[in-house]
């Protein structure tokens, strides 16, 4: 671990004998080794999903070096994912507040940053997502507006992908009462249709093929469209795959009692 407190003294003794340009490019290089230290370990354990274990060298890093983007988006990320995480609904909350107070910080930073308008995507789509239909309707274009952004600078990032083909499926699913609230509140309401639920989907399957969720909303779309075989087909797919958190269990279970629904009305 790399002891601060001698970084800071060598620093001071170095302010006394260079001028101050080389001091800045110096305090530069140090920074950028310390980042570069700690954040091989932190996406290590962010990768193999341990999130706990990120949270304590983030909140250090946040201390010494405020309103840094690379840090702020990182504490967004290990806090959402630990919200996917655990169990417990006090705890889920907590992270996800924490994810979205992460993230709005950075945004407030750099508001053209792809991995800002991920993360706040991510965030904000799970704070409203339960919440009542109109709160859902109205946050509808603040998540397609991310939603899109990310894309355009992340094209290869499955994820955001997801988000929207979730998007169009919950306006294209919307009911009559639902619709006609959406035509209050917005002079022109989002629309969405299972046709480019379909084609956000499938684009996101094609660039993360392992992930068990978009197999679920892909064949969910299928259903919508008419389309059994094919979303039979897809759900055959995704049972295969590992669900990763509590969201993709509840998915991976309804996908088994469909497709086991299905088996009993051909026997």
């Amino acid at each position: 671990m790399i002891n601060f407190q001698i970084i800071n003294h060598l620093i001071l003794d170095f302010i006394h004998k260079v001028n101050y340009v080389s001091f800045f490019a110096l305090l530069f290089l140090l920074i950028s080794a310390i980042f570069s230290q700690n954040f091989e370990e932190i996406d290590s354990n962010l990768l193999n999903q341990n999130f706990e274990d990120t949270i304590i060298p983030l909140n250090k890093l946040n201390t010494e070096y405020p309103k840094n983007l690379e840090v702020l988006i990182r504490l967004s990320a290990a806090h959402h994912l630990l919200s996917e995480k655990v169990y417990d609904e006090v705890m889920d909350i907590y992270h996800l507040d924490k994810s979205l107070h992460y993230i709005t910080e950075a945004m407030k930073i750099d508001s053209t940053n792809g991995q800002i308008h991920k993360w706040y995507a991510l965030a904000y789509g799970k704070k409203i997502e339960n919440a009542n239909i109109r709160t859902q309707i109205e946050g509808s274009k603040i998540i397609v507006f991310h939603s899109t952004e990310a894309i355009k600078k992340l094209p290869d990032d499955p994820y955001c992908y997801n988000v929207m083909g979730q998007w169009h499926y919950r306006l294209a699913d919307l009911g009559r009462v639902s619709r006609k609230l959406a035509q209050i509140i917005f002079e022109e309401p989002p629309k969405g249709s299972f046709e480019m639920a379909e084609s956000y989907l499938k684009t996101s399957i094609a660039l993360e093929p392992e992930y068990i969720g978009t197999y679920y909303w892909l064949g969910k779309t299928y259903q919508k469209l008419g389309k059994s075989d094919d979303a039979l087909a897809v759900f055959r797919r995704g049972i295969k795959l590992l669900p990763p958190y509590k969201r993709e269990e509840a998915m991976y279970k309804e996908m088994i009692k469909i497709l086991e629904k299905n088996d009993r009305k051909k026997s």
